[in-house]
């Protein structure tokens, strides 16, 4: 079978297209035909060793929708001809991946391939962020930080569909428009406004009931600034600096908690539940992706520079059909 791979770390141009053995499937697992693979800034660090990778040659990402082609003899949850999308799927750019059944969920049908692929991890981690980590109630303030990027995006909608209060981030009036269309109630531009004293006047001066921040290592004083008290702040990211000095007392002060979230390594049964209310969300259109470019798999060089270069609001996707 096909698959985009590299022998070794680089920049982009180590990606290529290569024949490689297809998988075969335990008894609690399916064969699922990839159409479409989304990429996500983790695949990267990967690529570019800041991650290491198990073996060379190395199949990148974890984000695909497909169709289901063979199932296991203990698999009867899915059938062959499913719609499907999965996350933490390894080696989600080959044209067929063996995946334990548990670990792959509905694709609704009117929603395409690159959809689901798009759909996939920032959901999953959204949902994990929300609600298994962040315990989101109806009518409390939630501020997502980065609303146009893919969490972002996807947080704002499934907060809002909770009955939060959504207060969004944003660094221009374009990226503050997507968050506006995803439900944002309020859009802080920090490139213009103080973020710390807006947050502060929408709340009443209470402060935000909880945080979702993708880069922790340049926001935790703020975020200690705008949580209320014993309010919850869900670390997702810290791309500049991973590793941060704690402000231990000013937390202590909020009686605030301070949380990780990581899909790789999220409970299996947390996984399943999150993947099926998301499923169930899409099948009722209440939620939308947020695809940003499609590339074919032939240009998975171009698609990862294009991820890079942060020229792109949306998911980028690499499409396996044609």
């Amino acid at each position: 079978m096909k698959a985009v791979i590299y022998e070794a770390y680089g920049d982009p141009n180590v990606l290529k297209v290569a024949e490689i053995e297809k998988p075969s499937i335990k008894p609690n697992q399916v064969l699922v035909n990839v159409k479409a693979s989304g990429i996500n800034p983790v695949d990267t660090y990967f690529r570019k060793g800041i991650r290491q990778v198990e073996a060379f040659p190395n199949v990148p990402h974890f984000d695909l929708a497909g169709e289901v082609v063979e199932v296991g003899n203990a698999v009867d949850s899915v059938q062959v001809g499913d719609r499907v999308w999965a996350t933490n799927a390894k080696g989600a750019s080959a044209e067929f991946v063996a995946l334990n059944s548990e670990a792959v969920f509905p694709l609704p049908a009117h929603l395409s391939y690159e959809d689901g692929a798009a759909l996939a991890m920032p959901y999953m981690t959204a949902y994990l962020s929300l609600f298994n980590r962040g315990n989101l109630k109806e009518d409390e303030t939630v501020l997502v930080y980065g609303a146009a990027g893919a969490v972002g995006h996807a947080a704002v909608q499934l907060a809002k569909n909770a009955g939060a209060t959504v207060i969004a981030t944003a660094s221009n009036k374009e990226k503050a428009q997507i968050a506006k269309d995803a439900g944002a109630d309020h859009v802080i531009n920090y490139t213009e406004e103080d973020l710390v004293k807006q947050a502060l006047e929408v709340t009443d001066q209470k402060g935000v009931s909880l945080i979702l921040d993708m880069s922790v290592s340049e926001n935790m004083e703020k975020n200690l600034e705008m949580i209320q008290l014993t309010g919850r702040i869900i670390t997702i990211g810290s791309p500049v600096n991973n590793m941060p000095p704690l402000l231990w007392r000013q937390l202590n002060m909020k009686h605030a908690s301070l949380t990780g979230v990581l899909l790789f390594t999220a409970p299996p049964a947390e996984l399943k539940e999150a993947g099926k209310a998301i499923s169930k969300g899409f099948s009722e259109n209440l939620f939308r992706s947020h695809v940003g470019k499609v590339f074919s798999y032939q240009e998975a060089a171009a698609a990862h520079e294009t991820l890079e270069s942060k020229t792109v609001n949306g998911r980028i996707i690499l499409s396996h059909e044609g």
